[in-house]
């Protein structure tokens, strides 16, 4: 993926354009946008990313300027399906299990709308499951009855109402009103790729022994200079890739530390068995400001400390609609710090075996990631302004100061206000 960045290379808007990699490859006509994020794809399935900004190529790139490019990105995937397919070829394709998925949402419903138009499609185009999957909406401390009348017009969905706020609190309530093994959840501004429950259902049969499920977070649509930079800068960064998280890691001093390699809380599904046994989700996390992050890097944590794999599919994508301006885009990078800055101080109190690599992610964040992001702007080869890389390490600091406890009192008397 190309990294090197020119100041035209980052207007709006880049083409997003999905590649099937069995099909003979054809020219790129870029036309006005400013580059292009190719999918690649083998059989319909994700198996790699391509980002080619205007100034390596101009307008105009042709089939054997991407042959060698699509190879490096997506090959090596393509192979593994093939492989896959040849030794699973007998076996049918896999029964997907009970299952609810949650869309946790507060006052927004156009994109609501959005996505619970395809969820219900692609719950009404599975005609071979033998329970169809559950939809669920649950509205968090609803300021209108809005949220309650985009469900009522999708027949067979589902409404909760969540009247503590905080988002944790409204994955809670999800899991209270499940009777199914498996819960999952999509943020209300993503929208499921054909495959993410294909995918699920592959890695329940790979790994029946996992309690998550997880995969990638792509760009749902590349318009405003803020959803490019983001997108330039590695998105939400878990790869399109086959991964299996366990208890440990021997070749990786980082780990479990750091563990938005493990997933994000807009593609998650998880059994409920575990979730239980776990205690559900932190509502001292995700609960909005000051500490509005957290929440999903933290359950998938805690299960991997567990000993619970968390299973990592390419098949299971969500297509997300990143942040749309730029301030949008630095609250979200505070908000990152902040959730690295309060998990790594929960984490090395009440986890204690794992402070060391707590540690030593705090020390790769300062030497391998903010450093050479400031340094790689002054030269105009940086996705991301300084701007950006400052409020997350502001969010860090706040984080890493006892924000964590704070969170722990406002939501304690939060619980009291509504009678919790």
């Amino acid at each position: 993926m190309t990294r090197t960045w020119t100041s035209r290379d980052l207007r709006a808007p880049w083409a997003i354009i999905d590649r099937e990699m069995t099909q003979p490859l054809t020219p790129l006509d870029l036309g006005k946008a400013h580059g292009a994020y190719l999918l690649l794809r083998h059989q319909g399935r994700p198996a790699g990313r391509l980002l080619i900004g205007r100034s390596a190529f101009g307008s105009g790139i042709s089939a054997s300027q991407l042959a060698p490019l699509v190879r490096k990105a997506g090959a090596s995937l393509a192979a593994a399906y093939a492989v896959y397919d040849a030794l699973t070829a007998r076996s049918g394709a896999p029964a997907l299990p009970p299952l609810t998925i949650a869309i946790c949402t507060r006052d927004r419903p156009a994109l609501l709308r959005r996505t619970l138009a395809a969820l219900v499609a692609l719950r009404d185009g599975r005609s071979g499951d033998a329970t169809p999957f559950d939809i669920l909406v649950v509205d968090n401390a609803p300021p209108d009855s809005s949220t309650r009348m985009v469900v009522a017009g999708f027949p067979g969905v589902r409404y909760a109402m969540e009247p503590v706020p905080g988002l944790n609190f409204g994955r809670n309530r999800a899991l209270r009103e499940t009777d199914r093994a498996y819960l999952g959840f999509i943020d209300d501004d993503a929208v499921p790729d054909g495959g993410w429950l294909d995918g699920l259902a592959e890695s329940l049969r790979n790994q029946p022994e996992a309690g998550a499920f997880t995969g990638p977070v792509l760009p749902l649509a590349l318009e405003t200079e803020a959803q490019v930079r983001f997108e330039a800068a590695g998105g939400f960064g878990e790869g399109i890739d086959w991964q299996s998280y366990r208890q440990e890691r021997w070749d990786d001093p980082y780990y479990p530390a750091g563990a938005g390699r493990l997933g994000t809380g807009t593609n998650m599904i998880f059994s409920t068995e575990w979730l239980r046994s776990l205690g559900g989700f932190d509502e001292a996390l995700d609960t909005g400001p000051p500490l509005p992050g957290g929440g999903d890097l933290d359950i998938l944590f805690r299960l991997v400390r567990a000993g619970v794999p968390v299973a990592y599919s390419p098949r299971q994508a969500v297509h997300h609609e990143h942040r749309r301006d730029i301030p949008g885009l630095r609250r979200q990078f505070r908000s990152w710090g902040l959730s690295m800055g309060a998990l790594s101080r929960k984490n090395r109190r009440l986890d204690p075996e794992t402070a060391a690599a707590h540690r030593r992610v705090l020390a790769w964040l300062l030497v391998r990631r903010y450093g050479p992001m400031l340094a790689r702007y002054p030269l105009g080869r940086a996705a991301l302004p300084p701007g950006m890389v400052l409020a997350e390490l502001g969010g860090l600091v706040q984080g890493l100061a006892g924000e964590y406890d704070r969170s722990r009192h406002r939501v304690a008397l939060r619980r009291q206000e509504h009678g919790r």
